[in-house]
């Protein structure tokens, strides 16, 4: 275009400025066309240092190590690729004359093969590109504007040769026309490559759903507490990019709500419940802004520990009636905020976390009790190895006894112990106070106290003065325990005993008439320094011997009404004449039809003696 600067008129000082302006284009283009391989490297080199200082400043943003490591990977890759693209490029301009024909292309091919193999590596690996990053779509944005531009120059340099055919003379003119119209767009197609890429990393309804679906199978098998906690967090840090997770969690063992153990912390912290954040945390009833709780923070240990940590949103965990605990999150990775379908998602997955570990909870608890069922089961394999596994046979009567715990494990025990090579039997029968398990350890120590006086060769009373001694100063104060002995002498009949505050063992002779053995002194444990007396009784053939504890006499019908000692005699005295074991029998099933609770109020222990021949007795020497 050509203007006469001495020319006069408005045209000449509209075109004049435009003619300069175009004059510098066509310089400009001019340059490019003679060096539009070097400047086209130059481009990619920029842009791919552009994606790596995004790439460096995102990094150091990060707080997840898995995210750090997947973006140092991808970074090396780059530093490569450019490195090798670089030399390339400046043995291309510098040193394309003593260099080998092709080595300048081999090396940058060689580094975008590296660069792009590194990266479809992160990809495929770690799922690279696959959330809404800064630094990643920035990385992405940098590629697509990368190629937008060298199509751009190659466009611009070849356009002349493209339109020769069609404009002949003209092309040149046509091309720059076209290149100006080209520039004029980029600005539009740049903003349109940058909304489909920021299209392709944002949220939509069909990823939040893959995240609660992918959440739910990981949950749904897993019943440990501590495991359930690290997919939970997993879970948020990967999903939404959360930087920490807090939990916050009722503890039962505590029956306090406690700041469990994380990367930050080296223990729990226990909360307060009247902690007045607590309190307002408890009314809340989805995912909630930090900052909208700040009417909260007065005076509140919790709050300063939130504030410390740097905690962004509060995520209440509630089930039908109490707050099972909540999720203190921090700020997202890349300072990114929460977006209302972030809070959507949380609002789904608390509801899930709920259902998890209230699952959790009961699986833990029923392996408790799991756990206690088989110690109990345990302890009462061992109380029943202490039980005579059968009544002596001796030589001028018959005995049977039977022994029904309230509970696994019972307070209630009877022994046998022979004496002087089973010429004499001794025998025991007891009640502790309480039921389970106290009650059956403080029967096992009882039983070990009385063989060993016995074998020491003790006196009756002088064997419940030790036992009461030992039980006093070894158990508390509401401890104690009712306990019969006696020893039968086989060679005579005589029955010798003492009674330590237990039910009076009833004695029905043959003739029908009743007589309780009474002789003794108070319950064993209650106080020091007892001393207890002893009675002997002559047994003889027809007589019936009975030992019984309060689970028996005590069985309470619907009507509260005891079954009653008075009955239990007027029952034996019927019975006198049949065998122990039916005795024990006939009386065992008209409590059970009196009381049929099963299993029974009280620990419940009878022992039946039936005298079947004196005269036999008296001749065993």
């Amino acid at each position: 275009i050509k203007i006469d600067p001495t020319s006069e008129g408005f045209a000449t000082l509209i075109l004049k400025p435009f003619s300069t302006i175009l004059t510098w284009v066509l310089l400009l283009i001019g340059a490019i066309r003679s060096y539009e391989k070097a400047v086209f490297g130059v481009f990619n080199i920029v842009y791919c240092v552009a994606a790596g200082y995004f790439l460096e400043s995102g990094m150091r943003m990060l707080r997840e190590p898995r995210l750090v490591s997947r973006t140092r990977t991808v970074l090396w890759g780059l530093r490569i690729g450019v490195g090798l693209f670089a030399l390339g490029l400046i043995g291309q301009i510098l040193f394309s004359k003593h260099l080998p024909a092709g080595s300048q292309t081999a090396l940058q091919l060689l580094g975008a093969l590296i660069g792009a193999g590194v990266l479809a590596y992160a990809i495929i690996r770690y799922q690279f590109l696959d959330v809404q990053l800064v630094f990643r779509q920035s990385f992405l944005y940098t590629v697509a504007m990368a190629l937008l531009v060298g199509i751009y120059v190659v466009l611009g340099v070849r356009f002349k040769e493209l339109l020769a055919p069609a404009f002949g003379e003209r092309a040149e003119m046509v091309s720059y026309a076209i290149i100006i119209v080209l520039l004029l767009l980029f600005q539009p197609i740049s903003s349109w490559l940058d909304n489909v890429i920021r299209s392709m990393f944002m949220r939509t309804r069909t990823d939040y759903r893959y995240i609660v679906e992918r959440f739910s199978r990981q949950i749904i098998s897993v019943f440990d507490p501590k495991q359930l906690r690290q997919n939970i967090e997993e879970t948020l840090k990967t999903a939404l990019l959360v930087d920490n997770v807090y939990f916050v969690l009722y503890d039962d063992s505590i029956g306090e709500y406690a700041l469990l153990p994380n990367d930050g912390k080296s223990r729990g912290t226990v909360i307060e419940r009247d902690d007045l954040m607590l309190r307002g945390i408890n009314l809340l009833d989805a995912p909630t802004n930090y900052g909208s709780l700040s009417a909260y923070e007065e005076n509140s240990p919790l709050a300063a520990t939130l504030r410390d940590q740097k905690v962004k949103v509060i995520m209440p965990m509630k089930d039908s009636k109490h707050l099972l605990g909540f999720l203190a999150l921090t700020g997202k990775a890349a300072g990114y905020s929460y977006s209302a379908e972030d809070y959507n998602l949380l609002g789904v997955l608390g509801n899930q976390m709920v259902s998890a570990l209230t699952n959790a909870r009961l699986y833990v608890e029923s392996l408790e009790r799991v756990r206690l069922q088989e110690e109990v089961a345990m302890a009462r394999q061992i109380q029943l190895d202490l039980l005579p596994a059968e009544p002596p046979k001796l030589p001028c009567s018959s005995v049977f006894a039977q022994s029904i715990p309230s509970r696994t494990v019972g307070g209630d025990f009877y022994d046998f112990i022979p004496i002087e090579g089973g010429v004499k039997w001794g025998m025991v029968i007891a009640d502790a106070s309480g039921k389970g398990m106290p009650a059956a350890l403080m029967m096992a120590q009882i039983q070990a106290m009385i063989r060993s006086e016995v074998n020491n060769g003790s006196s009756i009373p002088a064997m419940l003065r030790n036992v009461n001694r030992q039980v006093v100063q070894g158990s508390s104060a509401d401890k104690f325990v009712t306990l019969f002995y006696g020893e039968l002498d086989t060679r005579t009949c005589l029955f010798t005993y003492a009674n330590a505050g237990h039910n009076y063992p009833i004695l029905v002779r043959a003739d029908g008439k009743i007589e309780l053995l009474e002789t003794g002194g108070p319950i064993l444990g209650a106080f020091p320094n007892l001393e207890f007396g002893s009675a002997t009784v002559q047994l003889r053939t027809g007589d019936l011997l009975f030992f019984f504890t309060d689970g028996l006499s005590e069985a309470m019908n619907a009507d509260e009404m005891e079954y009653g000692e008075e009955r239990i005699r007027s029952f034996l005295v019927d019975c006198r004449n049949d065998h122990p074991e039916l005795v024990v029998q006939k009386i065992m099933d008209d409590v059970k039809s009196f009381d049929p609770s099963s299993p029974p109020q009280d620990d419940t222990t009878v022992i039946a003696l039936k005298m079947v021949d004196y005269a036999r007795g008296m001749n065993v020497r």
